[in-house]
């Protein structure tokens, strides 16, 4: 791929920033130009061209702002990548700016290939959540990014989670009828004992591509829940790297994408066990019809030392049209011996015989495909924990299967 532009567009942004965030920027602006995209990196995306995120970009134009809805949770509301308003949060909870405190975070944002230095040429604004040791936040924190304009934007998030304490973020992005280009990346420290649940919710426009990436670290006793969901959206891709580094720590990744029209989604995950006694669980979905396209590709890497391992992980889509297409390639790289791991993938269509049953019960064929099509995706939204946050986004995902589909129809 040729990168040019994806030079020339980081170089434009390089003095939107002042001090050591401006130094930070033009190093990884260089390590960019230097390496390019490298087989690696290209290979990763053999089903999701990177071009797509830049190529469609034009001429930045504002437009109105997307319709979005309003919460009881404390939320941090970014318009076009930057702060518009903080709600007031909740005690024990600490709030900081990325750009004021970036000194003491940089070493916490990794730059493991060529897109993290892409990013981090163009990083701009995010936020410092950090928890306080054995405080329970019962209400949601939401991260809300507005987009309504056509420009690439990259902010970036810190959360850190003292010892024993336990909280839930909702990271939802929604977009104007805008081309924009999020790239997002968002870094999460479970200390000791600590429980996190991260769910991210990407309701772009017909023209929006979101490229993110999570990456955790957890600790002894330490657990990290992952939900991505994709409901809407040209382009979607998600990385998502979980490091479970003692014993203990345990690692959750649920994921699930809708699809239709010519949408597609990329999820896109690594669960490495780096230490023995350590246990993680993935299941990912996706419904599709149209000519949608979905991919998921789920690695879990097993360390040599890392011995008395649990992990499964499966991955099931639910396709609703014969011209969708989805690719599944779930992985287990296994370097000890004691280990218990399991991995699976399904693609198939809605079963005649789960329809008949329905039918026999006097439920007619299509209602009965839509409570089937529902079920199937709604497992994943009931492993959020916070009922509040499940109750949040199961309407909102319910309404999405609604409109976006019609079950039962093959074209």
């Amino acid at each position: 791929m040729n990168i040019d532009k994806l030079t020339a567009l980081a170089a434009k942004n390089l003095n939107e920033s002042t001090g050591p965030i401006k130094g930070f920027r033009e190093d990884h602006f260089i390590h960019f130009k230097d390496k390019g995209l490298t087989s690696p990196v290209i290979d990763g995306y053999k089903f999701t061209p990177l071009e797509t995120f830049f190529d469609s970009l034009s001429q930045e134009e504002k437009v109105t702002g997307p319709i979005f809805q309003k919460t009881e949770f404390p939320t941090i509301t970014f318009i076009d990548g930057q702060l518009d308003h903080s709600d007031t949060l909740p005690a024990g909870v600490e709030l900081r700016m990325i750009k004021d405190h970036f000194e003491e975070i940089k070493d916490k944002l990794t730059h493991a290939n060529a897109l993290s230095h892409l990013h981090h040429s163009l990083l701009n604004e995010g936020v410092f959540l950090q928890i306080e040791k054995n405080k329970e936040i019962t209400k949601p924190i939401r991260i809300l990014n507005i987009l309504t304009t056509n420009k690439v934007i990259a902010p970036t998030h810190l959360i850190v989670a003292k010892p024993f304490s336990k909280f839930t973020i909702l990271e939802e992005t929604t977009g104007g009828d805008v081309s924009h280009a999020l790239i997002n990346e968002t870094y999460i420290v479970a200390d000791e004992g600590a429980q996190i649940e991260h769910i991210h919710l990407d309701q772009e426009s017909v023209q929006g591509l979101n490229h993110g990436s999570v990456f955790a670290e957890v600790a002894k006793d330490a657990t990290v829940r992952s939900l991505i969901l994709h409901v809407t959206g040209k382009l979607n891709r998600k990385n998502l790297t979980l490091n479970l580094n003692a014993p203990g720590a345990r690692g959750e990744s649920y994921s699930l994408f809708l699809t239709h029209g010519n949408e597609h989604s990329d999820i896109s995950t690594v669960i490495n066990h780096k230490a023995a006694d350590t246990t993680s669980d993935q299941i990912a979905k996706g419904i599709l019809d149209g000519n949608s396209k979905g991919v998921f590709t789920g690695l879990i890497h097993i360390f040599p030392k890392a011995q008395r391992v649990a992990s499964s992980q499966l991955n099931k889509n639910l396709l609703l049209s014969k011209k969708a297409q989805v690719h599944s390639q779930p992985q287990l790289e296994i370097f000890a011996d004691d280990v218990k791991c399991s991995h699976g993938s399904t693609t198939g269509q809605l079963s005649d015989d789960e329809v008949f049953y329905f039918q026999a019960r006097g439920i007619p064929a299509d209602k009965a495909r839509t409570i089937l099509a529902h079920g199937f995706g709604l497992e994943i939204v009931q492993k959020i924990s916070n009922k509040d946050a499940r109750s949040f986004v199961s309407g909102m995902v319910m309404d999405h299967l609604s409109s976006k589909f019609e079950i039962g129809r093959m074209s």
